[in-house]
């Protein structure tokens, strides 16, 4: 039988993540945030897994003899640090959750016109050209999916039209219904029924569960 302490340190960041993002989409809300951000969320949802896989593998035990159980602060750092450099080298771009291609495209583009008068769109490819900025965005993402990305065609615009261009469109979408039917359902589904499991191995194994916690903080 798995460690119940094993177990939730695994899931628990991930049922989190996954229970916040199905029940945005099973409301009807909608989540506007960059991709910086988004990818923080993912880190954080697998650091559980990363706690109990790779540290476990490479857990420096000769340090753990002299720090105790402040060893886990270093290996901490190190895994934000890491975090740290895979969200700064990604490409900039705004991530929308709980609307499609077609019902963020008015928005982006009302956002656009918001920020350059002179903002133009072609609604087919789902791309948006602002001449003031030189900035060429477009939608991507797949059919049907209420999770989409904004990206520019240019690799080096400047931290403020993100600064703007977010905020434009976090007002222009509040007015955009729901997509009907309601997406999300599956992954809230999967959450609550990892939750429960989580639960019941810990209520019903609960000295095992202590046990578990000082054999994982002293080594």
């Amino acid at each position: 039988m798995i460690d119940p302490f094993v177990l939730t340190v695994a899931f628990l960041p991930l049922i989190g993540y996954l229970l916040l993002l199905s029940l945005i989409r099973v409301s009807g809300r909608v989540l506007v945030t960059t991709g910086g951000r988004d990818m923080a969320a993912v880190l954080f949802a697998v650091a559980g897994m990363v706690a109990i896989g790779p540290m476990q593998l490479f857990f420096p035990t000769a340090s753990a003899i002299f720090l105790g159980p402040y060893v886990w602060l270093p290996l901490l750092l190190l895994y934000t640090l890491v975090c740290g450099l895979i969200v700064l080298t990604r490409e900039p771009r705004l991530v929308v959750y709980g609307r499609t291609t077609e019902e963020l495209y008015p928005a982006l583009m009302r956002a656009a016109s918001a920020i350059d008068s002179s903002a133009t769109g072609d609604e087919k490819k789902a791309q948006v050209h602002l001449p003031q900025f030189d900035a060429h965005l477009r939608i991507e993402g797949h059919q049907g999916l209420d999770c989409v990305s904004v990206l520019a065609f240019e690799p080096m615009l400047p931290l403020s039209f993100w600064k703007h261009l977010i905020g434009q469109l976090r007002v222009q979408v509040r007015g955009i219904a729901p997509p009907s039917p309601r997406r999300g359902w599956g992954a809230l589904f999967v959450a609550l029924a990892m939750l429960v499991l989580l639960v019941r191995s810990v209520m019903g194994n609960g000295d095992q569960f202590v046990e578990g916690f000082r054999e994982w903080l002293i080594r």
